[in-house]
């Protein structure tokens, strides 16, 4: 042995030494000393025992006692060492015993000697230790000694840790192999088997030819199709017939541990199929709602995605398997093509996830929805500039316009603008997938990414011309333009001066008001700014409420003629404010949640007059947006 100061690793040699589980303290002691005193040199914490030792090893005995290591049992004045190790290598060999002779029988308590302390060996429930087992690679080194027990009043094994599952399940398939091929029952649980599985014959003479009449035993992995209901099924029926046996020998009793042993592994696999399944699943619905509008989202997003039932899909895979993924489908794809699903990032560092062939269709409905917003902020600021007699470089100036239309969009629609500069966007106008629709709205010429106002399709011309129709008249006459401006001149410099002097007074008057003052928040103030913060945190990056029902309103109203159209949404909005204006009464800014509204918006899409409407989602959606928007104005 190397040396150590390890006290089980001394203990396990000296036993092993003395050919002896049972060590005399005093002994122990003499002899730890000596090993102290010959190996200090080369072990400085051998130092603690110089001297005499007893007190050190009895505490340190202690401690190995609680791991379950070793003992200190005192009988007729004498104190006595128990090292479990040499048990625990005893019974492993029982174990590799029964491997190669299936007469051997299994390690039981009463195996043990009547001075055995059995406190000290840790009790596991043969149904959660082999599922642990057969979950996790179990330490084939330890020295710990189990007392596996078992259902249906059978006695316990002993089961040493370094025994692996395989092993164990080994050892129970060779104790039903035996019963298998003993004359009296081989024929016997065959004929059962065929008379209730009459449309399984061949299934049952492959398991039979396999498993029982081979002339050497392997060991069989029965987790699937036929094999695994008839393997169950063997295993039932050998268990109803020897739990009818009044007087059971050791031979029986070890027969029914194999059973349950093998019982146990066929439940763990169950169950583990069942999972896989239900995780299969489950990922196949992410898939699925990752492919719906709005064809973006971020992590968050993904986290609250549900299932047909309203169930969470988060739970049904953990968060290794959505990383996994994720991973997989965001990096792995054909040769010299990108991957089936992309990753954009915006300013705030939010990451978004978006599938390669729905690139095209969110860019297209990103543009339509700035379109409007941009549109209308610059007709309004070039308005107020003319209205000062002013005018911008992006009036007249293509490159200028192309550089305004670039912040607007920045600030406006930050998703679209990291959507259009990604790096990946390039790279699709080289890539042509003949499964995809013709799309008539085009991103590339020429392998490059459209303009802006190409994009947005807006003209600074038309946008000027827009502002300019809607200046007085005053403002087309030179003569009295030219004079006005001036006079706008000399009014603005009275002006300028006139805020820089206020600004100087203001800043030398201290502030004596206190803020709110004290003010008692209203319940209506409450609840608007509760739904305001819930807004933002369903509303898209860079979107708005009247965006997203924009938007919602389009995927659930099918209507082809304008005026049907108004007045189905008409319909529904009104609904919606009637039945907010009831169930508000009740709401408090704590109880409105997400949940809450979701719940309300449920509620009100089940009604008859909502259920001619077929895509209950999108109204769903719809119905929590106006609800929170009704609230938070």
């Amino acid at each position: 042995m190397a040396t150590t100061s390890n006290l089980s690793s001394i203990i396990r040699y000296y036993s092993e030494k003395q050919k002896s589980p049972f060590i005399d303290f005093k002994e122990f002691c003499a002899y730890i000393k000596k090993y102290a005193e010959h190996h200090v040199e080369e072990q400085a914490d051998l130092v603690k025992y110089l001297g005499d030792p007893t007190n050190t090893v009895a505490a340190e005995l202690q401690g190995l006692s609680e791991k379950h290591i070793a003992a200190l049992i005192t009988a007729n004045n004498k104190k006595t060492i128990v090292a479990v190790t040499l048990f625990s290598i005893k019974f492993a060999n029982k174990y590799a015993e029964i491997l190669k002779n299936d007469s051997s029988l299994y390690p039981v308590i009463s195996d043990l000697p009547r001075q055995f302390p059995l406190h000290i060996l840790e009790k596991k429930v043969a149904e959660q230790y082999i599922a642990y087992l057969l979950e996790n690679q179990n330490d084939t080194k330890s020295q710990l000694l189990y007392v596996l027990e078992f259902s249906r009043e059978l006695p316990s094994l002993l089961l040493p840790a370094c025994i692996p599952a395989k092993v164990l399940l080994e050892t129970a398939q060779i104790k039903i192999r035996k019963i298998l091929k003993k004359e009296e029952y081989h024929d016997y649980f065959l004929k059962k088997l065929r008379s209730t599985n009459p449309t399984k014959e061949i299934s049952i003479k492959n398991f039979y030819t396999h498993f029982v009449d081979s002339g050497e035993y392997q060991y069989g992995d029965f987790t699937d199709g036929d094999d695994y209901y008839i393997w169950n099924q063997t295993l039932y029926y050998i268990r109803q017939d020897f739990e009818k046996i009044q007087d059971k020998t050791v031979e029986d009793v070890n027969i029914l541990q194999g059973v349950q042993i093998l019982e146990f592994q066929s439940s763990y696999m169950k169950e583990k199929f069942q999972e896989n399944q239900k995780r299969a699943e489950a990922l196949k619905e992410l898939q699925t709602n990752l492919a719906k509008p709005p064809y973006f989202y971020s992590m968050n997003q993904i986290l609250k995605f549900q299932d047909h039932n309203g169930k969470l899909l988060y739970g049904k895979y953990s968060e290794d398997d959505l990383k996994e993924f994720l991973q997989k489908i965001t990096t792995e794809g054909k040769p010299n093509e990108l991957p089936e699903m992309l990753v954009f990032k915006v300013a705030s560092g939010t990451r978004y996830y978006v599938y390669k062939k729905k690139v095209i269709q969110v860019v297209v409905r990103l543009c339509n929805e700035a379109h409007a917003s941009i549109e209308h902020d610059l007709e309004e600021k070039w308005y107020n500039t003319l209205l000062d007699y002013e005018k911008l470089p992006e009036m007249y100036d293509a490159a200028e316009f192309e550089v305004c239309l670039r912040d607007l969009v920045e600030k406006n629609s930050p998703i679209l603008y990291s959507l259009l500069n990604a790096n990946f966007m390039t790279l699709l106008a080289y890539e042509k997938d003949d499964d995809e629709p013709q799309q008539g709205f085009q991103l590339f010429t020429d392998g490059k990414l459209m303009t802006y106002s190409e994009l947005l399709m807006l003209r600074n011309s038309k946008i000027y011309a827009n502002a300019k129709a809607r200046l007085p008249f005053i403002y087309v006459i030179p003569v009295l333009s030219w004079l006005m401006r001036l006079f706008n001149a000399n009014k603005k410099s009275n002006k300028s001066k006139t805020k820089k002097q206020n600004a100087v007074q203001e800043s030398s008057v201290p502030n004596l008001t206190s803020g709110d003052g004290g003010k008692k928040v209203s319940k209506a103030e409450a609840l608007s700014k509760q739904a305001k913060e819930l807004s933002k945190d369903i509303v898209p990056e860079g979107s708005t409420i009247d965006r997203e029902l924009n938007f919602l309103v389009k995927q659930w109203n099918k209507m082809i003629s304008k005026e049907a159209y108004n007045n189905l949404t008409e319909d529904v909005n009104s609904l919606i404010r009637d039945y907010t204006r009831r169930v508000v009464r009740t709401l408090s800014a704590t109880s409105f949640t997400k949940e809450r509204v979701e719940g309300l918006a449920k509620t009100l899409v089940n009604t008859p007059n909502m259920q001619k409407i077929h895509d209950t989602q999108a109204l769903t959606e719809y119905v929590v947006l106006y609800i929170i928007r009704l609230v938070s104005n």
